[in-house]
């Protein structure tokens, strides 16, 4: 039970630590926020809102964009699993499955597929948070430093 409890608190405190640095970055214009953890399961689940400045040409939301809140969900968890240390993109996939419109609110869930010393391998998938519709999946490794 403590160690759940002790995992629990790290979602909860690195969450809240990199996504509002106050430094005015990426991460924090992303104005994500922790909605869900499951110890068991291993997933962490975040909101994000679609924002103007992820618009693109087409009146979607850019797939940078979309990458970056994978990216940027992925190094939290990342960050958190790697305890005291912190950690580092070393590679990363999406996949786009469905356009995202400006105006959806979505969620982002991340499931810690292995923890290992060396290397972190997380997958994501990315839905419409009022439909439940899967718009893009990720997946990646990260290495603690």
């Amino acid at each position: 039970m403590e160690k759940k409890q002790t995992w629990l608190r790290l979602v909860q405190e690195k969450s809240a630590h990199y996504l509002n640095l106050g430094d005015g970055g990426f991460d924090e214009r992303m104005r994500a926020h922790l909605v869900d953890c499951d110890y068991e399961g291993q997933t962490v689940t975040y909101a994000f809102p679609t924002q103007d400045w992820q618009i693109n040409e087409k009146g979607g939301i850019h797939g940078g964009a979309i990458a970056g809140m994978f990216d940027a969900a992925f190094g939290v968890v990342a960050n958190f699993t790697a305890g005291e240390n912190e950690a580092t993109t070393v590679d990363m996939s999406v996949s786009f499955l469905r356009g995202v419109d400006y105006g959806m609110e979505l969620y982002l869930k991340v499931f810690i597929v292995k923890a290992g010393r060396s290397l972190i391998r997380q997958r994501a998938e990315l839905t419409d948070a009022a439909t439940g519709k899967l718009l893009a999946t990720a997946s990646g490794s990260w290495m603690p430093l």
